[in-house]
């Protein structure tokens, strides 16, 4: 089965939502528990969450044009960039449970510094891209996942530093504040591919066999 750019960049959006959901669930419960008890969570939101990266960056390299322009390298790139930090959170966390928790938790402050990048390379293409509906909420979503990410940096920077209380309640803001960028960035997208699709109409509007174009996203 071959999956368009589109159904990728889409998917890439909401999948990305459901392991921010997911992360910012176990971090609640490590937080308000003092404990290990939602790492495992953690862990598996940190790797969905590099799943719809990946996803992105594949889907929106599927939708390039013929001429590179800076705002698609920046966005690939950064989804890329994103991928990688998260996968990185994944395996820090994953050491920290393995009993190496000062080692974990470098790598994972680590990865969350490489994820912020990512994002904020994701929101510099989204501004370099055309006026539009989506342009805003892309720029917006994007700054909140850069902003959460950077501040789970700090998180695990206090709680190397023997500040664990205020370093979980930043870990906490800090995941949140990435759900709800997460959520957002699902809104860009969607318009964004209801936008790419009705310029796919206009410019052809029937299809090999003279039947409409099928897609609408407006159900997402």
């Amino acid at each position: 089965m071959t999956f368009s750019g589109e159904d990728l960049l889409l998917s890439g959006a909401w999948i990305l939502g459901i392991g921010g959901f997911i992360d910012a669930i176990g971090q609640t419960r490590q937080t308000l528990t003092h404990s290990d008890q939602g790492k495992d969570l953690i862990i598996k939101g940190n790797g969905i969450e590099a799943f719809g990266n990946s996803l992105q960056a594949m889907g929106r390299t599927k939708l390039l044009q013929s001429e590179w322009s800076l705002a698609q390298i920046y966005t690939i790139f950064g989804a890329w960039v994103q991928g990688a930090g998260n996968s990185t959170n994944a395996v820090g966390v994953s050491i920290e449970l393995s009993g190496a928790e000062e080692e974990g938790v470098k790598i994972d402050a680590f990865g969350s510094g490489v994820q912020g990048l990512g994002a904020a390379f994701e929101a510099v293409g989204a501004s370099m891209d055309e006026d539009s509906s989506y342009r805003v909420l892309g720029i917006r979503g994007n700054g909140f996942i850069s902003l959460g990410s950077f501040l789970a940096a700090i998180g695990n920077i206090y709680d190397l530093n023997e500040k664990s209380v205020i370093g979980e309640q930043i870990l906490l803001v800090g995941s949140w504040i990435q759900f709800i960028g997460a959520f957002i960035l699902i809104q860009a997208i969607t318009l964004e591919v209801e936008h790419i699709e009705q310029k796919k109409q206009e410019e052809n509007p029937k299809n090999g066999n003279g039947h409409t174009y099928p897609y609408s996203y407006n159900n997402y």
